[in-house]
């Protein structure tokens, strides 16, 4: 369970950042799920130790289930104090969105487009701040069409083809602030679960050093003789 908890916000971010790569300006936001998936790896390999030690006298594998231990520890405090420094650099780290957006083309093997389409689909948003951001890129001024891409359509309208004469079928939202919404969101899963995992850990010691508490010798005694 404290693996799951530990790879669950790291996980989710990755799975974003698969999808949103392009608009990050560097690697470095991913170092914290990177570190958050690692810790939940090696937190289950040491439930797995645990579970074989528990039943058995203090050994070397209450050692090594302690050492294990120490090095979640050690990465889920990274984890953690990296999570909460990089949540106050989401608004830098999206600096290409906008360059992004500008790419855009209407080749759907382009990576721009592909991410861009896919973002404005699954955030149900149009446009940096609205669907008129539109109107100001190459693809608009080139296209001679009045009209957006078809991922601005709102699901709910199944006669939107895109064009700007009906604007209340377009998704209204923009898509920089909802992106924003999301990454914070992510960032505040791996801060959340990694205290809430460190806590464990916690307690977790003070049980595995209960476990290794050698009873004290029992002191020799002459019995009564009959």
């Amino acid at each position: 369970m404290l693996a799951g908890i530990t790879g669950l916000g790291g996980s989710y971010f990755l799975h974003k950042y698969k999808t949103y790569g392009v608009f990050f300006s560097s690697l470095y936001i991913i170092l914290p799920a990177k570190l958050a998936v690692a810790g939940g790896v090696i937190l289950l390999i040491s439930g797995c130790t645990g579970c074989l030690v528990s039943n058995k006298k203090p050994s070397c594998g209450h050692g090594l289930l302690v050492y294990l231990l120490i090095i979640v520890w050690c990465i889920v405090c990274t984890t953690a104090a990296l999570a909460y420094t990089h949540k106050g650099k989401i608004d830098a780290d999206l600096a290409p969105l906008k360059d992004v957006f500008q790419n855009y083309s209407s080749n759907s093997r382009d990576p721009d487009t592909k991410a861009v389409d896919a973002l404005q689909r699954e955030l149900r948003c149009c446009g940096l701040k609205n669907y008129t951001d539109w109107l100001e890129t190459p693809w608009f001024n080139q296209s001679g069409k009045y009209e957006v891409p078809l991922s601005c359509c709102n699901k709910t309208f199944h006669s939107c083809n895109g064009t700007l004469d009906s604007p209340q079928l377009l998704y209204n939202e923009g898509c920089q602030i909802k992106l924003e919404k999301t990454l914070l969101l992510s960032v505040d899963v791996i801060i959340i679960t990694s205290l809430v995992v460190l806590f464990l850990l916690i307690m977790s010691w003070i049980i595995v050093a209960q476990l290794m508490r050698h009873q004290p010798p029992q002191e020799y005694r002459i019995l009564d003789q009959e």
